[in-house]
């Protein structure tokens, strides 16, 4: 086999290497400066849409998940309602069951917001405390209003990696507005359609797990006898199941994950959600979007708190609504995003 050599020939002019070098190096720099410029890691797995990607849009962002496309329940069934125990007020929320269709993948944040990320939107927006907040009463076992109370300043213990409470509806709204002018990005909050979606993970049981509610000690934070101590209460003694030793809120993304890699879907604290808020699910959008009204006076929370008995830790669950500015210690949220 013949070996070849490249011998330059003097006549040709010589190839301009360097010049096309140095435009190809000029291209990806200025490439790279403006994925850093615009989060390379947040853009790159948002944009592929493949579910269970996590990503950030800035450094003090929380993460997000992508939540894939697809069908799904929405509400429980009698059968689920009456093993349960949920009580007639509260199943009547629940139904009629609908499938809806999620079309397009979305983003949820992967766990409920901090107080740590909330004083944040706090610190630069100079949004001012409410006056009062809704706290248990030991005395006559029962929530409400008092003043002096507000996010930084709660009845029991809490840390920043602890989910905030006593927010409200017009503040979680607020801080997702702060969050969308502050990535480029559309935040807002996930509505009561796709929040469900998210908490079942692809599943139609009671929970992400399955329908035994004795596995809600592993996977949840809710009521335990510590917590009915510390608020000297006897309403949920004959209810609880659970005998960890903590009482109120704990540091978010404490349990495994469901199925959709989302944490604390269910317990910890309450969530607000975008709908204007209506009893059942009569009516409702099939497409996973917000139900809305010309009056829109309540909005819902979903997902049971630290305080719930375990009827209320379920996917399905919804409670009444609520003033846009109701704020009580059992009460957060996390944030949604649309994708590019």
């Amino acid at each position: 086999m013949p070996q070849w050599t490249w011998v330059p020939r003097p006549d040709l002019p010589k190839p301009q290497v360097t010049g096309f070098l140095v435009m190809i190096r000029s291209f990806l720099l200025v490439t790279a400066a403006l994925l850093t410029t615009t989060g390379v890691s947040g853009a790159s797995a948002a944009d592929s849409h493949k579910a269970g990607d996590v990503f950030k849009d800035c450094a003090t962002c929380g993460e997000m998940v992508v939540i894939p496309a697809g069908s799904n329940v929405l509400g429980s069934t009698v059968e689920e309602q009456v093993r349960e125990g949920v009580p007639p007020t509260f199943a009547a929320h629940e139904g009629p069951q609908v499938m809806m269709t999620i079309k397009t993948p979305f983003a949820m944040a992967k766990t409920e917001t901090t107080r740590g990320q909330f004083a944040a939107f706090v610190a630069e927006t100079k949004r001012p405390d409410p006056a009062e907040c809704a706290v248990h009463d030991a005395k006559t076992d029962s929530w409400g209003m008092q003043p002096g109370f507000n996010w930084h300043h709660t009845s029991f213990p809490q840390e920043d990696s602890h989910p905030v409470t006593c927010v409200s509806w017009n503040d979680a709204t607020a801080y997702a507005a702060w969050l969308s002018k502050k990535t480029g990005k559309k935040y807002r909050l996930p509505t009561d359609s796709e929040w469900e979606y998210g908490a079942r993970g692809g599943t139609r049981t009671a929970r992400y797990w399955g329908d035994n509610a004795a596995d809600l000690c592993l996977n949840a934070n809710i009521a335990t006898a510590d917590t009915v101590a510390k608020f000297d209460s006897t309403t949920w003694e004959d209810k609880l199941v659970c005998t960890s030793k903590h009482s109120f809120t704990m540091p978010v993304g404490s349990f495994d994950a469901n199925p959709y890699g989302l944490q604390d879907m269910l317990g910890n604290v309450w969530e607000w959600t975008a709908d204007c808020y209506h009893t059942n699910h009569s009516g409702v959008p099939t497409d996973g979007s917000a139900y809305v009204d010309a009056e829109c006076k309540t909005h819902g929370v979903r997902g049971g708190a630290y305080h719930s008995q375990i009827w209320l830790a379920r996917a399905a669950t919804r409670g009444d609504g609520m003033g846009p500015d109701a704020h009580i210690f059992a009460a957060g949220f996390r944030v949604a995003r649309d994708l590019d």
